[in-house]
């Protein structure tokens, strides 16, 4: 029997958790009390929608949530999530219920706590706390676009672009063992242009202008970044423009990590800005607009300094993250929250790109998938996830080497962690025993077919 899931919210968040889930066989109504926003996720996915707020106990009992195994309330809204959730609770029983809370004043552990015990919440997702460790991932690996940490820590995958001084331009990629001895190195998937390339057999090559996934052990990104040519260090000079919750956050978590960093903050709003000074004694904070030169200038960006726009405005973050490298800054990271965005970045020569509503999205998936599932990470580009799981006894992949499974023709195998911890690229003749942490790149419509083979059962909380 299928399960059922209820999400409320049919924003960038709510379509991408609808996405996966409903092309991976659950039962999905969607509640939202935009018109467009339920006409479209019906027209797009095979999921029931159902127009109101999801709040009221009536417009939950029209979506099935007597029936329901499963809530994700992901509203723009803190107070109709928590709501909802608590009436799922309260008076239908709904086994599992995961919220997306925005507020800070709600994530006051007396007040997360109150949620998590009182009502039966299984998972709070904060995107700020989610987005700014992100960014800070991305001032500390300044060489890659994308950062995520897989098989407890020890795997990281990194998202890189390949330039005209990248070394292995126009190389098959089965030799890069040779070109690197003992660099633990393996390519996921390539995104050239607006197409996904899933390397196979180890002929494909990787041409200028290619954005690649590709996963390494934690301790080798340095040599895995200067094997695909970037050299970037970590900025000793930030400046973070938007000085909103993220930017605050980013500033506080820098900062905690490296109290030499110097830290400048850009903020157009008068009282947002002395708010920021207030709060960082640390900071240089700057009343004015992150578009106006003189401001930038003021910033002083330099050589070797990184800048994070993290404003509200996607179009703000691009066009000052452009303002920021012509006025001498190396490395760029900017919040984009709209994926049509995404294909500007190479072609404009920008680095790091953060995307909220993907990340949201991540967590979330992770915690309905939690059976075997270790982490989810969902591309940027929105092609599929890379995910990390534990091998089952149960699953047919044991035991058996690598080129006799019947895994779909566009998954691939990132890297295999064996209980000494061991680091394993993946090689056909390699072979999964029961306890491996295997990495993988799965794309959307093949997740349930690499669910099913691998026995990963979803079990709720």
């Amino acid at each position: 029997m299928k399960q059922k899931i209820i999400i409320c919210g049919a924003g960038r968040v709510g379509l991408s958790i609808t996405e996966h889930l409903s092309n991976e066989g659950f039962d999905i109504t969607v509640i939202d009390s935009n018109v467009e926003a339920i006409q479209k996720v019906t027209e797009l996915y095979d999921v029931q929608g159902v127009l109101g707020l999801a709040s009221f106990p009536n417009i939950l009992e029209d979506a099935g949530i007597q029936d329901a195994d499963m809530i994700i309330a992901v509203t723009q809204s803190d107070e109709i999530n928590i709501a909802a959730c608590q009436i799922a609770k309260s008076i239908f029983s709904t086994p599992t219920m995961i919220i997306r809370i925005r507020s800070k004043e709600y994530l006051d552990p007396k007040y997360s706590d109150f949620l998590l015990k009182s009502l039966g919440v299984n998972r709070i997702i904060s995107p700020e706390d989610e987005v700014a460790t992100a960014i800070v991932n991305q001032w500390r690996t300044p060489g890659a676009f994308d950062v995520a940490e897989f098989a407890r820590n020890s795997v990281t995958m990194l998202g890189v672009s390949c330039k005209n001084d990248c070394p292995i331009l126009d190389t098959p990629l089965r030799n890069l063992i040779s070109l690197f001895p003992g660099l633990t190195v393996t390519v996921m998937a390539i995104i050239r242009g607006n197409k996904l390339i899933v390397p196979r057999g180890g002929e494909d090559i990787i041409l200028s202008g290619d954005r690649v996934y590709l996963a390494c052990p934690t301790n080798q990104i340095h040599r895995t970044l200067t094997a695909f040519g970037h050299l970037e260090t970590t900025a000793e000079k930030v400046t973070i423009s938007g000085a909103g919750a993220i930017g605050i956050r980013v500033a506080e978590e820098i900062h905690k990590l490296s109290p030499e960093t110097n830290l400048t903050m850009l903020e157009l709003d008068r009282e947002v800005a002395r708010h920021a000074a207030e709060t960082l004694e640390y900071a240089t904070v700057i009343h004015g607009d992150s578009l106006d030169p003189e401001i930038i200038t003021e910033a002083r960006l330099g050589q070797g300094e990184t800048y994070i726009a993290a404003t509200n405005n996607d179009e703000v973050n691009i066009l000052s993250s452009l303002l920021a490298k012509r006025s001498g800054a190396s490395h760029t990271v900017a919040l984009i929250n709209l994926p049509v965005f995404i294909p500007l970045f190479n072609s404009l020569d920008l680095e790091g790109v953060v995307s909220p509503p993907n990340l949201t999205a991540s967590s979330i998936l992770q915690e309905v998938r939690s059976g075997q599932i270790e982490h989810v990470h969902s591309i940027i580009e929105e092609f599929g996830d890379i995910i990390s799981f534990e091998a089952l006894k149960s699953s047919s992949i044991i035991g058996k080497p690598l080129k006799d499974l019947r895994l779909p023709k566009d998954v691939t195998l990132g890297a295999i962690v064996k209980k000494d911890d061991e680091i394993l690229s993946p090689r056909g003749d390699t072979i999964i025993e029961a306890g491996d942490m295997v990495v993988m790149f799965v794309p959307i419509k093949s997740m349930k077919k690499v669910e099913e083979l691998l026995s990963v059962n979803l079990d709720f909380f």
